[in-house]
């Protein structure tokens, strides 16, 4: 992902919250240092879309939201929320 213009669409596109359930909620992962290292976004009824690389051939996978959080989890990394606006 280039970071710059994701964090601007983010900004500008985006606010803190979003609930796991609810359609719209951007998950992030970011490193210790700030930066966003990967996203996915719900999709309502307990479902997120998810695509593990940026390679155009990694497929786009749904999944269920706590199974999408639990797979995406890496040392040092935290997870956010942010609403779609």
């Amino acid at each position: 992902m280039q970071r710059e213009p994701f964090e601007a669409f983010l900004h500008a596109r985006t606010r803190p919250g979003g609930r796991d359930d609810q359609a719209g909620t951007v998950l992030l992962w970011r490193s210790r240092d700030g930066l966003t290292q990967h996203a996915a976004v719900t999709l309502g009824g307990g479902w997120a879309l998810h695509k593990a690389a940026q390679t155009w051939w990694t497929p786009r996978v749904v999944l269920p939201t706590p199974r999408l959080i639990r797979v995406s989890r890496s040392v040092g990394w935290w997870l956010s929320r942010r609403q779609l606006r």
